[in-house]
């Protein structure tokens, strides 16, 4: 019997740095929140595998530098992607604005196809805080930024939480294979392979 074994679905997350996603990845990755302090990432990439629709499937997870500074090296992550993960705060309005701004447009000059959007508001459990939610990113809100920007799905987490980590990641993998299966189709209709 020949085990069929798919590659794994390419995921890139990008936005600003301390919005989270570096604990997001970690907190999927180990299903619990982090205990190590917080590193500034340049790139990291992470390998994990979850069951999309009653399969297994392995998910490549490059988690990209937050900082505006390392676009080149940012550049050639997005190429590879088949999904693109932009990721904001609900604690942080800039990491928001920074997503129509500056992510967005660098994610669209670097890549030459469409690939599928998930925007994802991280630290949630924020919105609970001392100052309640009048300063914090609504969902109502990051609903029409994805609206605006074209996302394909919108998802709100919280990893200190572990609050719809697991659906972060698995709207990812989704996405990615529909990307992929649209791809493969596209191909076989114009080369016949």
């Amino acid at each position: 019997m020949v085990l069929k074994i798919e590659k794994p679905v390419h995921c890139t997350l990008i936005g600003d740095a301390m919005i989270g996603k570096s604990t997001l990845v970690q907190a999927f990755m180990s299903q619990h929140l982090p205990k190590t302090p917080y590193v500034a990432t340049v790139l990291e990439t992470y390998e994990g595998c979850l069951d999309v629709d009653g399969q297994k499937q392995n998910l490549s997870i490059l988690d990209n530098a937050g900082q505006h500074d390392y676009e080149t090296m940012r550049s050639c992550s997005y190429k590879d992607s088949e999904v693109h993960v932009l990721c904001y705060s609900v604690a942080d309005r800039n990491s928001l604005e920074s997503i129509q701004d500056f992510w967005v447009p660098e994610v669209n000059n670097c890549t030459r196809r469409r690939k599928p959007i998930i925007l994802v508001a991280t630290q949630t459990d924020l919105r609970k805080g001392v100052n309640g939610d009048s300063d914090k990113i609504t969902t109502k809100e990051g609903e029409e930024i994805a609206k605006k920007i074209g996302a394909d799905v919108f998802v709100e987490c919280s990893a200190m939480e572990q609050e719809s980590v697991n659906h972060v990641f698995e709207v990812m993998t989704s996405a990615g294979l529909r990307y992929r299966k649209k791809r493969n189709s596209f191909v076989k209709k114009m080369f016949g392979k």
